[in-house]
């Protein structure tokens, strides 16, 4: 005869195990998310202080009929965003390291734009590269397409 005493525990280790995937899957999820609503803020603050700084530029160009963002100087805006957030830069890509030097995510270089003809508004568009990993392993990359906009009111 075969002992059946512990048959009823593995089911209930099978359940444990499933619901503790299931939870780490859920929380990489919104870290992931937070994460990238964090980059987005503080895209935005740079890209309103950027705003600022070349709104004689922007508003001049405008009036003259020119919807472009060749007197913009992009590489300006890139400095500013890895001075504000820490990003190293290399290459096409921004960086962000963990403390331990892991790397944490990576940015495209921002593309900045008018977001509509003849108005003040900017947009600063990149892509979010998120790594996945499992037990310490990149299994694959989130892209997430991210615009920040951003615009100059004159109050009159």
């Amino acid at each position: 005869m075969i002992n059946k005493r512990g048959d009823g525990y593995i089911s209930t280790c099978v359940m444990i195990v499933v619901i503790c995937m299931l939870l780490s899957v859920f929380v990489t999820f919104a870290v992931s998310v937070n994460t990238v609503k964090t980059v987005q803020r503080n895209s935005r603050v740079v890209l309103d202080s950027f705003v600022m700084k070349n709104s004689i530029v922007i508003y001049d160009s405008i009036k003259n009929g020119n919807n472009s963002t060749a007197e913009l100087d992009e590489d300006m805006y890139t400095e500013d965003l890895c001075d504000f957030c820490t990003f190293e830069k290399n290459g096409e890509y921004l960086y962000a390291y963990t403390g331990d030097g892991k790397l944490k995510y990576k940015l495209s270089k921002p593309i900045i734009s008018f977001a509509t003809e003849g108005k003040l508004k900017i947009n600063a568009s990149y892509t979010v590269y998120y790594p996945i990993d499992f037990a310490g392993v990149v299994i694959d990359t989130a892209e997430i397409p991210v615009t920040v906009e951003s615009k100059y009111n004159e109050k009159f």
